[in-house]
C-alpha cells in the first residue's frame, strides 16, 4: 500500500474497478486527498493507494480479490465505482459484452454481499436512451431504448444491478462522450 501519512489509514475507502484505464487513473487521482483509493483491475493500477488484479468474467477471481480486499483493507466501503466494462466500436455481438458487462458486474455485486458498501456507482452510458433527434434534450425521464450491442448490454447490466442490489444503494451514472486534452473516443 502506498502512502504512509499520518491519519491516512482513518481515509473512508473507494474500491474502484478498471482502476488501471484512463478514466480510473484519473478518477483514483482525484479521489485521493480524501480517500484510500483501492483499484481493481486485470492488470495493477499503479495510482492507487492499492491494486489487486482480478478477471471480472471468473466469479472466483472477483471473490478471490475482494477477499484480499477484506482481509487487507477491511470489509466497510463508502464507495464502489465500477468502471470496468467490455467495448468496441465494430457495433459487432460478441461473447465479451455478456462475460464482462453483465456476468461480471453480477460476479461483483455477489462477492460485496459481504461487505458494507455505502453507494455502489455504476458508469453507464446515454447511449442507452432512446435517440433524439438534434436538439431534443436527453433527460432521465427520455424512454430506455439502446440500438446497438454496448448500450444494450449496459442496459441489461442496468437491470442487473437493480436485481442484485438488493439493500445496497446505487447509483447509476450514464455518461456521454469521455475526452480530455490527450485522449477522446473515436466517434469524437
Amino acid at each position: 500500500m502506498a502512502g504512509g501519512e499520518a491519519g491516512e489509514t482513518d481515509k473512508p475507502l473507494v474500491l474502484n474497478t478498471g482502476a488501471a484505464g484512463g478514466i480510473g487513473t484519473a478518477l483514483t487521482q482525484s479521489l485521493q486527498p480524501d480517500y484510500r483509493v483501492i483499484g481493481l483491475d486485470m492488470v495493477p493500477a499503479k495510482a492507487a493507494d492499492a491494486s489487486f488484479e482480478f478477471d471480472l468474467t471468473s466469479a472466483e477471481s472477483v471473490q478471490l480479490a475482494l477477499q484480499k480486499v477484506a482481509d487487507e483493507q477491511g470489509k466497510q466501503l463508502a464507495a464502489v465505482v465500477h468502471l470496468a466494462a467490455y467495448f468496441d466500436f465494430s457495433g459487432e455481438e460478441s461473447p465479451m459484452y455478456q462475460a464482462v458487462n453483465l456476468d461480471g458486474t453480477r460476479h461483483l455485486l455477489r462477492a460485496l454481499r459481504d461487505f458494507e458498501v455505502a453507494r455502489f456507482i455504476y458508469s453507464s452510458t446515454m447511449l442507452v436512451h432512446q435517440p433524439g433527434v438534434p436538439g431534443q434534450k436527453i433527460t432521465e425521464n427520455t424512454p430506455i431504448g439502446p440500438r446497438w450491442i454496448y448500450p444494450r448490454s449496459k442496459a441489461q447490466t442496468e437491470d442487473i444491478i437493480r436485481e442484485e442490489a438488493g439493500a445496497m444503494p446505487y447509483t447509476l451514472l450514464r455518461l456521454a462522450g469521455v475526452y480530455d486534452e490527450h485522449s477522446c473516443v473515436p466517434t469524437l
